[in-house]
C-alpha cells in the first residue's frame, strides 16, 4: 500500500513496438484507472522515433525504456519487471483498453485470495461483447485454451472463478509469486519471441502451487495481433514451437510420450489451417522442438497431468 493513499501499489508495464493510435488509447485507459496508485513503464522495442517523441510529448509521466531492437515480448517485460518494485505488477497490451476500474477489481481479488499468483478480467474484442479471453484453461491435447473465447459476454459466469492461467493481454500479478520461478532473475523464458510465453509462465507458477481467477466484473478490450493477423504462417510457426516449448519445460516426458498422438494431432490441425503452406510447417518446427527437448529447461516438479483448476464453475466445465 502506498503510505500517503493507502491505495494497492501498482506497476504498470506496456511492451511496445509501433503500437500508433492504440498504444495511445491504451495509456489513457490506464491513467484513468480508480483506486489503485499506479505508475506506467513503457517497454519500446524499436518504434519508431516519431512514436517515441509522441510518447514524451504526451505522456511526459510515463517512464520510457528504449531498445535499439526488437526484443520481443517476453524479454521486454522482464526488463520492465526488473526496472519496479511495486507489490503488484500489471501487464497491458499496447492495443488493449481497460475500464476504470479493472486494476482495482483484479488487486482486490488478489488480496482477497492469497493462493493468486495472478487474475484478469474478461477480455472482449474491441468494439464488441465478443470473449477475446477470460483466462486459460487445458484440453487434452496439450493446448491453452482461451476461456470463453468467440462466445458472448453474457455467457460468463458473473461471479469469480478458478482459471489454470491467465492471459498477458492485461493480467494483474503478485510480485511476491516471481521470487521462486526466476530463471536467472528473469520472470519470463526470454526464448518466447512472441506467443506462449503467458502460458509458460503460468504453468512454472501452478508447479509452485500458484492458482489463478477470473474476475468478471473487470472488464478490457482487446484489439487483438496485427502482427499476427499480417503473417499468420509466422504466428503458426512461432505458436507450434512456443508450445512444444513449454510442454517439455513443465512437464514429465513418460506423460507427453502417453499423449504424444493428440499432442500431434493438435500440430496437424492447425497447420491445415494454414492451407498448403501449412503441409511444411512441421520441417520448419520441428528441428528446433527437438534441439529444445534435449536442452530442455526442466527443474523440479514438473507436471504429470494437464493443470486443472480446484473449484470449477459449472459454466466454465459447460464451456471448456
Amino acid at each position: 500500500m502506498s503510505p500517503a493513499s493507502l491505495l494497492p501499489d501498482v506497476d504498470c508495464i506496456v511492451v511496445n513496438r509501433d503500437g500508433g493510435e492504440s498504444l495511445f488509447a491504451a495509456i489513457r485507459s490506464i491513467q484513468a484507472q480508480i483506486g489503485v496508485d499506479l505508475s506506467i513503464v513503457i517497454v519500446d522495442n524499436a518504434s519508431r522515433p516519431a512514436e517515441l517523441e509522441r510518447i514524451a510529448l504526451e505522456a511526459p509521466a510515463v517512464r520510457l525504456v528504449t531498445f535499439s531492437r526488437n526484443l520481443g515480448f517476453a524479454a521486454a517485460a522482464n526488463e520492465g519487471i526488473a526496472r519496479t518494485r511495486a507489490p503488484f505488477v500489471l501487464l497491458v497490451n499496447n492495443d488493449a483498453v481497460l475500464a476504470p476500474d479493472y486494476a482495482a477489481r483484479l488487486a482486490a481479488r488478489l488480496a482477497l485470495d492469497t493462493r493468486l499468483a495472478a487474475a484478469q478480467g474478461v477480455i472482449l474484442a474491441a468494439g464488441k461483447t465478443t470473449v477475446d479471453t477470460a483466462g486459460l484453461l487445458w484440453n487434452d491435447r496439450g493446448e491453452a485454451i482461451p476461456v470463453f473465447a468467440g462466445s458472448d459476454v453474457s455467457r460468463v459466469p458473473s461471479e469469480a472463478f478458478e482459471v489454470t492461467g491467465v492471459s498477458a493481454t492485461a493480467a494483474l500479478f503478485r510480485r511476491e509469486a516471481f521470487a521462486d520461478l526466476s530463471l536467472d532473475g528473469r520472470v519470463f523464458d526470454d526464448r518466447f519471441f512472441a506467443y506462449y510465453e503467458d502460458v509458460d509462465l503460468s504453468l512454472r507458477l501452478f508447479r509452485e502451487g500458484w492458482r489463478f481467477a477470473c474476475d468478471p466484473g473487470a472488464i478490457a478490450w482487446h484489439e487483438g495481433s496485427r502482427t499476427g493477423r499480417r503473417t499468420p504462417f509466422r504466428r503458426g510457426i512461432w505458436t507450434a514451437r512456443n508450445r512444444w516449448r513449454t510442454l517439455f519445460a513443465n512437464f514429465e516426458p513418460r506423460f507427453l510420450v502417453r499423449h504424444l498422438p493428440k499432442l500431434l494431432r493438435a500440430d496437424l490441425a492447425h497447420a491445415k489451417k494454414l492451407g498448403v503452406r501449412g503441409t511444411i510447417l512441421p520441417l520448419l518446427v520441428w528441428p528446433r522442438i527437438l534441439a529444445d527437448a534435449l536442452h530442455s529447461r526442466g527443474g523440479s516438479r514438473r507436471l504429470s497431468d494437464w493443470p486443472s483448476v480446484e473449484r470449477r464453475d459449472a459454466a466454465v466445465a459447460t464451456w471448456a
